[in-house]
């Protein structure tokens, strides 16, 4: 089927079916202003009088009446500058309204609205706020937070924070690096002295009194179960280190490791990758919404291990996009700017490719990145050892198994000897004491003493 097209006054020829874009409307309401709206907040687009849903041209009667109006009501209303033009198809007139991307948000009556594929929504809460920043081209981070005080931030974690970005060299130029308010300064961590959300979140003491979801929890799960919950932990500490305190309690108290021998050296490797999941875990914590309703969560299960973060992908990233090359888009820009410096991660988004590779390349399964309640879950497989293969078909020792065997063969060598050595020293014991009672008889035959008097001698003896 071919498509149809329209010639338009302003040159170009459209297909006739709505998108993000374009939009068909049969008459003019002052509500299609919203419309508008919503084409200047997203990326601009073409609002259509006198064509119907359908893409059928049914044509408007007073289009010189909405020539003359539109423009002046547009401007005055939502304070924009809009292109109106009559076009004609067919011996029927339509209206076309062209409508550029703003460089700030448009508001109809006090509310805002984008485009979302062929539709126009209304934009509240998180979403709205999301909105609003981006259009100052700030990210939520870089708000002042005016309840932090300067008292509150852990000067521990700043000066771990300065050691590593020393070693990785990525400290501003001439800097005191002993003067925490010019340092949060040049990084702009804080603005004439107040300190921002990344800074609060980063380095302050309890950073829960200001942002309550910024804790990680962690629980280790009965089989594959969601609910039969064995041990949890939560963990609570400047953002900074939590990455650090989350590996730390992973490897001490979650994770097992796997013993193979190369020769007589033991190989130790965790049953999940250790490089990889820490990978995980900072893109975690860097590109988390901390402004929503959610805590940071890893749940341990028989099989798996699984990170899921509130905050779904920013345009125009993907799932797929996430295991090829593709641009770092950064939610929480000042926060990732941080753990860049401290050399924890790099700024060029191959973070999930780093996860991926270092598992392939351990042998460990490929780890699973998927979308999952308004968050991005990243599952990683557990590696398990049983009846010498691992989970991926890889042959394998088990190693539990030879060292009970290696051990209980050792112990009966050992008991073995002792028994052996026991035995004979008792019975050179006993030959040594009869020999000499043979010869002290002898003797005492030679001297012509009664017999039954050295028997008796030689009974106390024994």
């Amino acid at each position: 089927m071919k498509n149809k097209y329209i010639s338009t006054q302003s040159g170009t020829r459209i297909i006739l079916m709505e998108s993000q874009n374009i939009e068909y409307k049969q008459s003019w309401h002052d509500d299609y202003l919203k419309t508008i709206a919503a084409f200047a907040n997203t990326a601009g687009g073409k609002l259509f009088i006198g064509i119907g849903d359908n893409g059928v041209i049914c044509g408007v009667e007073n289009s010189d009446k909405l020539m003359e109006t539109l423009p002046n009501k547009i401007l005055n209303i939502l304070d924009i500058h809009v292109g109106v033009f009559v076009n004609k198809q067919n011996d029927l007139q339509f209206v076309e309204i062209q409508v550029e991307k703003s460089h700030f948000p448009i508001s109809y009556h006090g509310r805002f609205y984008t485009r979302n594929g062929s539709t126009t929504q209304e934009l509240r809460g998180n979403t709205l706020q999301q909105f609003l920043l981006s259009a100052q081209n700030m990210t939520w981070d870089e708000v002042l937070c005016h309840e932090m005080n300067w008292e509150d931030i852990d000067s521990d974690s700043v000066t771990i924070f300065v050691r590593r970005a020393i070693i990785a060299n990525r400290l501003p130029a001439n800097i005191d690096q002993n003067n925490i308010r010019e340092l949060f300064e040049k990084l702009e961590l804080s603005r004439k002295g107040q300190l921002t959300r990344a800074a609060t979140l980063l380095f302050s003491r309890k950073p829960t009194h200001y942002v309550f979801m910024a804790i990680c929890k962690v629980g280790r799960f009965r089989a594959d179960s969601n609910v039969d919950l064995i041990t949890d932990d939560v963990i609570e500490c400047p953002l900074f280190m939590m990455p650090d305190k989350i590996m730390e309690l992973l490897i001490a108290k979650y994770l097992q490791k796997n013993f193979t021998y190369k020769g007589l050296q033991r190989i130790e490797t965790l049953e999940y990758p250790e490089l990889a999941l820490r990978e995980a875990i900072l893109n975690a914590v860097v590109h988390r919404n901390y402004n929503g309703n959610s805590f940071l969560t890893i749940k341990i299960f028989d099989k798996s291990l699984e990170i899921w973060n509130e905050g779904e992908l920013l345009d125009p990233l993907t799932i797929e996009s996430l295991k090829t090359n593709h641009l770092s888009r950064l939610r929480n820009r000042k926060i990732a700017d941080v753990f860049y410096r401290s050399g924890a991660i790099e700024s060029w988004g191959r973070g999930t490719l780093n996860i991926i590779n270092i598992a392939k390349e351990g042998g460990y399964p490929e780890p699973v990145f998927e979308e999952f309640m308004g968050g991005i879950t990243v599952r990683f497989p557990r590696m398990i050892l049983e009846n010498g293969v691992k989970e991926n078909g890889v042959k394998e020792n088990v190693v539990k198994e030879n060292v009970v065997k290696e051990n209980v063969v050792k112990e009966n060598v050992v008991k073995e000897n002792v028994v052996k050595e026991n035995v004979v020293k008792e019975n050179v014991v006993k030959e040594n004491v009869v020999k000499e009672n043979v010869v002290k008889e002898n003797v005492v035959k030679e001297n012509g003493v009664k017999e039954n008097v050295v028997k008796e001698d030689r009974k106390s003896v024994v």
